[in-house]
């Protein structure tokens, strides 16, 4: 252990990560009253330190309940890039990416923006664009993102659209509001979406969600290739299966 003054350390950034250390998977979301009884510090300290978290965008709440949000992840984007994500999502991906000989992505929403979060490679050959956990996509041009807004809550899919103007990036890019909102709802009536050209010449993105029992959002997951690879009506329907049966397993996880 490196020796240190006491007085050189942070009280108050030790007990903000107190704060972030005490959410787990049982204790997704949590009052200020029981994040403070679970920290063992006092509420009004607890109260400050979550409204800070919640104002960097580290925390995020609803109906007075917080939970942490995947921008944590841009924290840790180091260890995650040589680590497997929390040893379960990772497997998961490799063993549905193997069936497909495809690169398979879950990614979960970070602010107006969907966050790479796993990433098994698939068929390094067929690769087509960089990628980096803890990268980030646009939600309206890609499909990854376009799975994840179309299954967000009403309200919550009006504040993004709202809050991220649609950023053209190629001739295709759908950025007309009401041809994205159709889009949205024929990709929530047939749980998936399917985005061609519109991010990258060339490619095409399908993506599915990752939801809980309830129909809570997890995230999303998704391949990306050569317009080509993706023409083929059955073959994208073995890939639309594999990729649902991958939403299913993580979601039990998660």
């Amino acid at each position: 252990m490196n020796d240190f003054n006491e007085k050189d350390i942070s009280m108050t950034f030790l007990k903000g990560m107190k704060v972030l250390e005490c959410f787990s998977g049982i204790d997704r979301a949590m009052s200020i009253s029981e994040i403070a009884k679970k920290t063992d510090l006092n509420r009004t300290v607890t109260r400050r330190l979550v409204l800070t978290l919640e104002h960097l965008k580290y925390l995020e709440s609803t109906d007075r309940r917080y939970s942490l949000t995947p921008r944590i992840l841009r924290v840790a984007g180091g260890f995650l890039q040589g680590h497997d994500i929390g040893k379960h999502v990772t497997p998961i991906l490799k063993s549905f990416s193997d069936k497909i000989k495809e690169s398979i992505s879950f990614v979960m929403l970070d602010e107006d923006r969907a966050i790479y979060v796993a990433h098994s490679p698939g068929d390094q050959r067929l690769i087509t664009q960089g990628f980096t956990i803890g990268s980030t996509l646009p939600l309206h041009a890609t499909g990854l993102g376009r799975a994840i807004l179309a299954f967000c809550p009403e309200d919550r899919q009006k504040e993004l659209l709202k809050k991220s103007p649609c950023a053209s990036y190629t001739n295709n890019t759908t950025v007309d509001p009401e041809k994205l909102k159709s889009d949205l709802t024929l990709t929530r009536a047939r749980s998936y979406a399917l985005v061609i050209n519109e991010f990258e010449e060339g490619v095409t993105s399908l993506a599915v969600p990752v939801l809980h029992q309830d129909g809570e959002l997890i995230g999303a997951v998704g391949i990306v290739g050569p317009n080509p690879r993706f023409q083929d009506e059955k073959k994208r329907q073995e890939r639309l299966n594999v990729l649902h049966e991958c939403a299913e397993e993580i979601a039990m996880l998660v």
